[in-house]
C-alpha cells in the first residue's frame, strides 16, 4: 500500500514539475521517461522471466522506423503511426520469440547479439530506406484530441504525451505481473524446470513475456523518433541493448519502477558532469556506476525495498 502511495506521489509530483523547468531540462525529463520505458521493455524479459536479451535495439529500432516511415511516405497521424508500431512490433516480438524461445542460456543470450547486429548492418546497407548512418527526419504531426489539436513540438504537449504513455504502459505492466499468468512467468525466472512440473506451458510463457517486451521497447523506439523528429541505423546498434541494461541494473532488475530510476539518475549526472568536465566525464560515469553497484547490488529501488523490508518486520 505504501508502494503505490510513493508510485501516485511520484506520478503527482512529474505532472507538476516541468511547470519550474527550463526548456533545456523539459527535454532531458523527456528523454529520461522515454529510456525509462525502454528499460521497462528490457526489465519485462530479465528482470521477470530471467532472459537475458541482448537484442533489445532490434525493437527500439524497428519501433523508432515504423513510427517515422508512415508519417514521411504516407502522411499519417501520431496516433495511426504509433498504431501500427505496437501492431507490427507485436507480430515481429510473438514470431521472434517463437524462434529464440528453444535456446537457452549462454546460446540464448549470442542469437540476440547476432540478430542485433542483422539488423544494424541492414539499417546501415538499405540508405533509401532508412537514410543508413545519416539517418531520415519528418516532420511530426500534430495532436489530434478529437476536440483539438495540439502542435507536438510545444515542450509542454510533448511531455505530458510521453508521461501519459509511459504512465499508461507502466500501469498495464504492472498490473499483467500481478496476475496468475504473470506469477507464472515470474515462476519461469524462479524455476524453469519445476515451473514446467506444475503443469505450466514454459515456452508459451516465454513467448507472451518476449512479445511484451518487444512491445515496450519499440512503443519506446517510437516515441524517441517523434521527440527528435529524426532516426538512423544506428538505433540498432548493440550499444543501446548495453545501455538499456545499465539503467535497469542501477535501477534495481526485477522493480518495474527502477527501470525509470536508473536511466534518471545515470542521464542526469551525465549531463551534469559532461558539462563541467567533457574529457573525464566517461571515467567519472564508470566509477559512479561501480560504486552503486558496490553499495546497492540489488540497483537503488531493489535495495530501498530491501531496507524498508527489514525495518518492517
Amino acid at each position: 500500500m505504501k508502494y503505490r502511495l510513493l508510485l501516485i506521489g511520484i506520478f503527482l509530483l512529474l505532472i507538476v514539475v516541468p511547470n519550474f523547468l527550463t526548456s533545456f531540462y523539459k527535454q532531458l525529463l523527456i528523454e529520461i521517461l522515454i529510456f525509462g520505458l525502454f528499460s521497462l521493455g528490457f526489465d519485462i524479459i530479465f528482470g521477470f522471466t530471467g532472459l537475458l536479451n541482448f537484442g533489445t535495439s532490434v525493437f527500439f529500432g524497428l519501433g523508432g522506423y515504423l513510427a517515422l516511415l508512415p508519417i514521411l511516405h504516407w502522411n499519417v497521424g501520431l496516433w495511426i503511426a504509433l498504431l501500427i508500431t505496437i501492431v507490427i512490433c507485436s507480430l515481429f516480438s510473438f514470431v521472434y520469440g517463437l524462434s529464440i524461445s528453444r535456446f537457452k542460456s549462454h546460446y540464448f543470450v549470442a542469437f540476440t547479439i547476432v540478430v542485433s547486429m542483422i539488423f544494424f548492418y541492414i539499417a546501415m546497407a538499405k540508405r533509401p530506406l532508412t537514410g543508413s548512418d545519416e539517418g531520415l527526419t519528418i516532420k511530426v504531426p500534430p495532436l489530434d484530441l478529437g476536440f483539438v489539436s495540439l502542435r507536438f513540438s510545444h515542450p509542454m504537449v510533448k511531455y505530458y504525451f510521453v508521461l501519459g504513455v509511459c504512465s499508461l504502459v507502466f500501469f498495464l505492466v504492472w498490473k499483467f505481473f500481478h496476475t496468475p499468468y504473470g506469477k507464472a512467468i515470474i515462476a519461469v525466472r524462479e524455476n524453469e524446470e519445476r515451473a514446467r512440473l506444475l503443469g505450466y506451458n514454459t515456452r508459451n510463457l516465454k513467448v507472451i513475456s518476449f512479445t511484451l517486451s518487444g512491445v515496450v521497447s519499440g512503443l519506446a523506439g517510437a516515441l524517441y523518433v517523434l521527440h527528435l523528429g529524426f532516426s538512423s541505423a544506428h538505433s540498432f546498434f548493440w550499444l543501446w541493448t548495453a545501455r538499456s541494461v545499465w539503467w535497469t541494473i542501477i535501477g534495481g532488475v526485477g522493480t518495474l519502477f527502477g527501470a525509470f530510476v536508473g536511466p534518471g539518475v545515470l542521464v542526469f549526472f551525465e549531463d551534469l558532469i559532461s558539462t563541467w568536465n567533457p574529457d573525464l566525464y566517461l571515467i567519472i560515469m564508470g566509477i559512479i556506476m561501480i560504486l552503486v553497484i558496490i553499495l546497492a547490488p540489488q540497483g537503488i529501488v531493489g535495495s530501498i525495498q530491501t531496507v524498508l523490508t527489514k525495518r518492517g518486520k
